[in-house]
């Protein structure tokens, strides 16, 4: 784990701040708390991960700061705006327009090619201009994979799928990018490399990064590590080993 300069709980040094954040379902006719009062500060800029054993809230909590899901009770504030006080087509703008989004299963529409795979945030904020272009340009060649833009994700293997997932999410200049165990359904060393892509592009561009995984091994590559257990963030069992 690399080690960060950032402090980890001063409010005014934080870019991200989830405050005594609440969540629950009702599974069978009973009420299971996902988050109970949960807590965290993240600096500008810093790569957290969160570690969780399945079924611990992590995508959960992912839902939360995009804005696909609403809290029962807390705030989350985003770059000083307080997302929890929007309302659903707000919401829905702000997650567009802000968030870049990673997932474990790519999420690649397999209708369109690569090229129109990257360029749909663009298109669906009204980016898609000469800039835009540009921006897809310079994306797919960042993971390698201009030449294939005219390729259908079927052609493609995993780690390639994968690479086009990270093109995607960084295309429209998100403020943050939200990586859902984006290596659970690669091999260990496409896994690697994936990883090292996503870290060196989200560090050079200065982004914040949220990884959620099981494995303590991918939460290496991040800044600082926490737990989520119980509902909340512990930051005194880092070295957690997963399930």
């Amino acid at each position: 784990m690399k080690t960060s300069t950032q402090p980890a709980g001063d409010r005014s040094s934080a870019f991200i701040r989830l405050e005594n954040l609440t969540k629950h379902y009702r599974e069978g006719g009973q009420e299971r708390m996902i988050l109970q009062g949960a807590d965290l500060i993240i600096p500008r800029g810093q790569f957290l991960a969160i570690l969780g054993k399945s079924g611990s809230g992590k995508t959960t909590l992912l839902n939360l700061i995009s804005g696909i899901d609403r809290a029962d009770g807390g705030e989350i504030y985003l770059n000083g705006e307080r997302l929890t006080g929007l309302k659903e087509p707000a919401r829905t703008l702000f997650r567009r327009e802000r968030i870049g989004f990673i997932f474990q299963f790519f999420n690649l529409i397999p209708t369109l090619t690569v090229w129109e795979n990257v360029t749909l945030p663009l298109d669906l904020t009204g980016m898609l201009n000469g800039h835009g272009h540009q921006r897809v340009v310079e994306m797919l060649e960042a993971v390698g994979l201009l030449d294939r833009r005219d390729t259908y994700p079927d052609r493609l293997s995993g780690g390639e799928q994968q690479r086009v997932a990270i093109a995607r999410a960084l295309a429209h200049d998100p403020l943050v990018v939200l990586a859902d165990e984006p290596t659970g359904n690669l091999d260990e060393e496409t896994g690697k490399s994936v990883l090292a892509l996503l870290e060196g592009l989200t560090r050079g561009a200065g982004k914040n990064l949220i990884l959620v995984t099981h494995s303590a091994e991918a939460a290496g590559y991040a800044d600082r590590v926490v737990t989520l257990r119980d509902g909340k963030f512990d930051e005194t069992h880092s070295s957690w080993q997963g399930d």
